[in-house]
């Protein structure tokens, strides 16, 4: 193991519980996947919620005179 390594992980080892999740979660940004990949892979509920019709506080006004039945002002 390199120099730089091995002082990372001593750091590694003397962080409080409380940072190592958001450490963690800077690693994981920088290192490959497991698979060989350039990303780790999204959990399951990304995306969950995209209509694929773009933003929809932008479009408030068109869905809520959609659904309410009314024409446009």
């Amino acid at each position: 193991m390199s120099t730089l390594r091995d002082e990372l992980h001593s750091l590694i080892d003397r962080l409080p519980e409380s940072q190592v999740a958001p450490i963690l979660a800077l690693v994981r940004e920088s290192a490959p996947a497991e698979n060989g990949g350039d990303e780790w892979p999204l959990p399951d509920f990304v995306g969950a919620l995209a209509s694929g019709k773009g933003d929809l506080a932008a479009r408030s006004a068109e869905i809520l005179r959609a659904e309410l039945g009314r024409d446009p002002e």
